[in-house]
C-alpha cells in the first residue's frame, strides 16, 4: 500500500504505517486525539445517526481521516452515514483498487466494563481472492475491530471479519503485525452476500482467547474495508451497532 497525505495533523505519522494493518493505523491515529470516556449506561448505540451526511464526511463521534489514511488514489473511496427513518440508519462503505481505510468511533472504553458488542452487517461485494491468511491477498470487505491501548506501539487489535473463505472462530495472527489478530465470523462460501446478518460477541472472552490474557488498557472500535492488495472492489453496510455491559 502507498500512503497519501489527507489529514494535515496526523498525515506525517500515518504515512509511515501504510501496509502495517488496521490495528496499527487505528492505534497511531488515536495517539493524536483525546478520547472521551464511555457513557455511563447499560447499552450504547453507536450508529445513532439522526440525518444523512454527504459522502466521505464525518459525523459526531465517527471519524475516518483521523483514524486511517486512504492509500493510493483509488477508483472508489466511499463512506456515508445514512438516516432513512427513526428505525433505519446505517453506515455504507466502499473501497476500490487502491483503497484501504477505516471509519472509527472516538470513544474510548474499558472492555471489562463493556464486554458485549452487537451489530448487523451486509456485504454486497467481497474482494476477489481476498484472504487474511495470505499477506499478498490480505483484503476484507467486512471487519469490525476493537483496538486495545491505541498508539504507535504496545497496541493489540482484534477484528471480526467477513471473508471469502476460511476457518470460522479460529484465532488468526496478521501476516503484517503480530499484535493484530482476527476471528472469521462469516464467509462468502458458507453465508453468501447481499443479506443482513446479526452478530453478538463477548469482546473480553474473545480477547482472552486470541491473546491469552485480559486487556490491560482501554479500547476503541472501528470498521475497516480494503481491496487494494487484490486490486478489486469491496462494499459493506453496518447497522444496529451496540456496546453493552451484559
Amino acid at each position: 500500500m502507498k500512503g497519501e497525505k489527507i489529514f494535515v495533523k496526523s498525515a506525517s505519522v500515518l504515512r509511515g504505517l501504510a501496509g502495517c494493518g488496521v490495528g496499527m493505523v487505528l492505534g497511531a491515529a488515536l495517539l493524536l486525539n483525546t478520547i472521551p470516556a464511555a457513557w455511563a449506561q447499560d447499552a450504547l448505540r453507536l450508529d445513532d445517526f439522526d440525518k444523512t451526511i454527504k459522502p466521505n464526511s464525518t459525523y459526531g463521534k465517527w471519524n475516518s481521516k483521523k483514524f486511517s489514511p486512504v492509500f493510493g488514489s483509488g477508483d472508489t473511496y466511499f463512506f456515508q452515514f445514512v438516516h432513512k427513518s427513526a428505525d433505519e440508519h446505517y453506515l455504507h462503505m466502499k473501497s476500490g483498487k487502491n483503497n484501504s481505510f477505516t471509519v472509527g468511533i472516538e470513544d474510548e472504553f474499558e472492555v471489562k466494563d463493556w464486554p458485549i458488542l452487537e451489530w448487523e452487517w451486509k456485504i454486497d461485494k467481497l474482494p476477489a481472492r481476498g484472504d487474511v491468511r495470505v499477506k499478498e491477498r490480505d483484503d476484507q470487505a467486512g471487519a469490525m475491530c476493537f483496538i486495545v491501548n491505541p498508539g504507535l506501539t504496545g497496541f493489540q487489535s482484534l477484528c471480526y471479519i467477513y471473508e471469502n473463505d476460511g476457518p470460522k472462530d479460529t484465532p488468526i495472527t496478521s501476516t503484517k503485525n503480530e499484535d493484530a489478530r482476527y476471528l472469521i465470523l462469516r464467509t462468502g462460501k458458507e453465508d453468501g452476500t447481499g443479506k443482513w446478518l446479526k452478530e453478538k460477541r463477548n469482546m473480553l472472552e474473545d480477547f482472552k482467547k486470541v491473546f491469552g490474557s485480559e486487556p490491560k488498557k482501554k479500547a476503541v472500535i472501528g470498521v475497516q474495508i480494503d481491496s487494494d492488495s487484490v486490486q478489486d472492489k469491496s462494499e459493506a453496510f453496518y447497522r444496529n451497532i451496540f456496546r453493552k455491559k451484559s
